[in-house]
């Protein structure tokens, strides 16, 4: 028997007595999905504040625009 048989059959048995003591190692659950605002206000049913810092802002509502998720258009303030 080589060298690398030798150590395999080792590493097998050592691994093996491991798994005897402890248990199979469990595999971890898969990550959740990770949702931004807007999906989040779609799926609880929530609002959306979009705050618009720039010239090009509708100057209406001082860029601010409300969404409402019924209806998904913007509502001024």
């Amino acid at each position: 028997m080589s060298q690398t048989d030798r150590l395999a059959r080792i590493g097998l048995e050592g691994f093996a007595a491991i798994d005897e003591h402890f248990g199979r190692a469990k595999r971890w659950p898969p990550a959740p999905k990770v949702i931004d605002c807007n999906e989040a206000a779609q799926l609880y049913k929530g609002k959306v504040f979009i705050d618009y810092r720039n010239k090009a802002a509708d100057q209406r509502n001082k860029g601010k625009v409300y969404i409402d998720n019924r209806t998904g258009k913007p509502v001024p303030f």
